[in-house]
């Protein structure tokens, strides 16, 4: 990332939170950026140490000061031990090094204090869920942006605008990388960020979530027990994001049994808007509501009725999945927020384009069609499939795998959904991590009571390639599991594979004969 220029003084930043470094001498007019990852770390950058869930930063303090930090803020145990300072032999000089307490918690407010509280200059928009938050936040950006209305996303595929986006770690960035992207936005005269927010983000406070204008919650289905233990903690730590504070607004799916409950838990002192799909009206007295009703799914993609308390309208979606709709339902609720008119719903929504590996088709003439999608948990993968049959005229075929070293719950629940509505299953690798792959399809099937319509390839790109190869033409292939990602994780390693690409390939060889 490029250096800020638009930040405050770390002095007077951290003078606000009780610390003085004035005694050290410090001088901070050539800092740069706060980072929390030492790797990262270049000359006069910040180095924030904080105790994470699985390690104490402090052990790469040396790296940083090696790598040219002007200054370290570390995590300290005590209450009565912030504040001080110890100094520390760096590469150009002594390093000042300040204890803070509880760090953790306080670091998305140091760092939006430090680049001087970009949130405040543009709208930003959370979206937590299982599934659906990249489609969402894709395609809002690609609802909102405007000359007069610069968007840019914040999420799995990266960080910028849709044309220039950059790779990030993480679906939510730490919490001094969030504030620097935000400035950085500001910069660059941004409007709108649409940003994904995951369980994972709100539970280590990643980011403030009253800094959130709109919250917009999609679903919430089984997945991350690994991390949080169970179903209540893991809802527990998505409704964080939504804040009563009489001004977030609330775009919420009514469909969702959670999503339902907090319609009616949350207190009614923030605007709230409900989505649902052929639900009755008189549900959501009292609420703005989108209602999607009258689903016409064809090859090209899915027409649908528009009822709300907007008015009404035809859509016509060249998105693939009820579940689309679902997803469409929540960006055109935030458009609608943001000042999008019913009357220009039509053809923004007709001009939208699939999102790259989520539900993205692949077809050539006399050759079946292939779905890619990141589906990889039980909830997911049943809606792609779901999906796929309402738009498949021949046999539906599914390649899926389930990762290594995660929930392992989910996968005789993955392996009997596929069976529920796929004609053949093709199980395979993804990402097996640490895990021998053989165990893991072995898990799989243990949800599969027709083994005859099941078959294991574990080479992946083999998988889908025999799978492309055997389905007939008016077949579709559902390769669930790897989406937008170029790798596979074996064991230690990270291997190229491009799943999108691989397909792209299939279908020009199929062309060319």
């Amino acid at each position: 990332m490029m250096p800020n220029q638009s930040h405050f003084s770390i002095n007077q930043t951290l003078l606000g939170l009780g610390i003085d470094l004035a005694a050290t001498g410090f001088v901070d007019n050539h800092c740069r950026n706060l980072v929390n990852d030492s790797r990262q770390v270049n000359a006069n950058d910040i180095f924030a140490a904080v105790i994470g869930t699985q390690k104490d930063a402090k052990q790469f303090i040396d790296t940083a000061v090696q790598n040219g930090a002007a200054l370290v803020i570390y995590q300290c145990q005590q209450p009565q031990q912030h504040g001080q300072v110890t100094m520390l032999e760096g590469a150009s000089g002594q390093v000042p090094s300040v204890a803070f307490y509880q760090l953790a918690k306080q670091l998305h407010l140091l760092a939006a204090n430090y680049y001087n509280n970009p949130a405040d200059t543009m709208t930003l928009v959370g979206v937590t869920g299982t599934n659906g938050k990249t489609s969402c936040c894709q395609l809002l950006a690609q609802l909102l942006s405007t000359k007069s209305n610069k968007s840019a996303i914040i999420g799995t595929l990266g960080a910028g605008t849709l044309d220039n986006l950059v790779d990030i770690n993480n679906t939510t960035p730490g919490p001094t990388l969030l504030q620097q992207l935000l400035a950085e936005f500001t910069a660059q005269q941004v409007n709108t960020v649409a940003m994904e927010v995951s369980s994972h983000a709100l539970h280590q406070h990643r980011l403030n979530s009253e800094m959130l204008d709109i919250a917009v919650f999609t679903n919430l289905s089984r997945d991350h027990l690994d991390y949080h233990g169970d179903m209540q903690s893991y809802a527990d730590a998505k409704k964080a994001m939504f804040v009563a504070n009489g001004t977030q607004k609330w775009v919420i799916n009514a469909d969702d049994a959670i999503g339902k409950q907090w319609l009616y838990s949350l207190p009614d002192t923030n605007p709230k808007m409900a989505f649902a799909i052929d639900a009755d009206e008189s549900e959501f007295a009292g609420w703005h509501y989108l209602i999607a009703c009258d689903l016409d799914c064809h090859n090209n993609g899915i027409r649908f009725t528009l009822k709300s308390s907007f008015g009404q309208c035809q859509l016509d979606s060249p998105l693939l999945g009820e579940f689309n709709v679902a997803n469409l339902l929540a960006v055109i609720a935030v458009a609608l927020l943001q000042g999008i008119t019913l009357a220009d719903l039509p053809d923004l929504v007709a001009n939208l384009q699939p999102v790259a590996g989520r539900m993205e088709v692949f077809s050539a003439a006399n050759a079946p069609t292939a779905v890619v999608d990141y589906a990889h948990t039980p909830d997911g993968l049943e809606q792609a499939l779901r999906s796929a049959t309402a738009h498949c005229q021949g046999k539906l075929w599914a390649v899926f795998g389930c990762g290594g070293d995660r929930d392992k719950g989910k996968r005789a629940l993955m392996g009997a959904i596929a069976e529920q509505y796929a004609d053949h299953i093709v199980l395979t690798n993804d990402n097996p991590r640490t895990e021998q792959p053989e165990t893991i399809a072995a898990d799989i099937a243990k949800g599969i009571k027709a083994q005859d319509k099941t078959t294991t390839i574990l080479d992946r790109q083999q998988a889908v390639l025999s799978t492309l190869s055997n389905a007939s033409s008016d077949d579709m292939v559902l390769l669930a599991g790897k989406g937008h990602e170029d790798y596979l994780i074996i064991g230690e390693q990270t291997i190229a594979y491009h799943e999108r690409e691989v397909v792209r390939q299939f279908y020009l060889q199929r062309e060319g004969q």
